[in-house]
């Protein structure tokens, strides 16, 4: 099954991408019930900020936008309830973990950790909760501070698991990660 895939090179690549789509639409439908206006604590970012860090941008942005778009189709919203200024924040997330290109380590992790977290959940879904839900500035800065403490968090859980020998062990070995 060596068939080429256009964006994600081969089957691995995308069966991993799906996985971890999957994962993150489990994560955000777990985490519903910790959402308080404009503040909804989540990790729902870890596995689309991992598919770009492992995959590059391009996987991670698709990996954001479908993981988006399912998790809102399977809300109480609909697929009618999609607000694609969020969604772009969220294709945005994964877009910006793999934009970083360099031999993949702590430092090209954290930096795209950070970019992920301000340009994709700080600003845009900001925007996009302002837009669509009329949220003030005033109840959209809590999420300033809020993802950066989540962005740490992560950032530590993403070091580890791609440290994980079974991680590497799934993926084929070191020479993917």
């Amino acid at each position: 099954m060596k068939r080429k895939i256009k964006l994600f090179g081969n089957m691995k690549v995308l069966c991993t991408a799906a996985i971890l789509t999957a994962l993150a639409v489990v994560i955000a439908y777990l985490c519903k019930f910790m959402t308080f206006g404009s503040i909804r604590i989540t990790f729902e970012n870890l596995p689309i900020i991992l598919s770009g860090y492992l995959f590059g941008p391009w996987v991670g942005l698709i990996v954001g936008l479908a993981s988006d778009l399912l998790n809102t189709a399977v809300s109480q919203y609909g697929i009618g309830g999609i607000n694609p200024i969020i969604t772009l924040g969220a294709a945005t997330v994964g877009f910006m973990a793999g934009l970083p290109y360099s031999k993949k380590n702590g430092l090209r992790l954290g930096i795209g950790v950070v970019l992920a977290h301000i340009l994709g959940n700080m600003i845009i879904k900001s925007i996009g909760l302002k837009v669509f839900y009329s949220y003030p500035l005033v109840a959209l800065l809590p999420r300033v501070p809020l993802y950066a403490v989540i962005g740490i968090i992560e950032f530590f859980l993403l070091y580890f698991i791609t440290r994980s020998s079974a991680l590497t062990r799934a993926m084929g070995g070191k020479n993917e990660l």
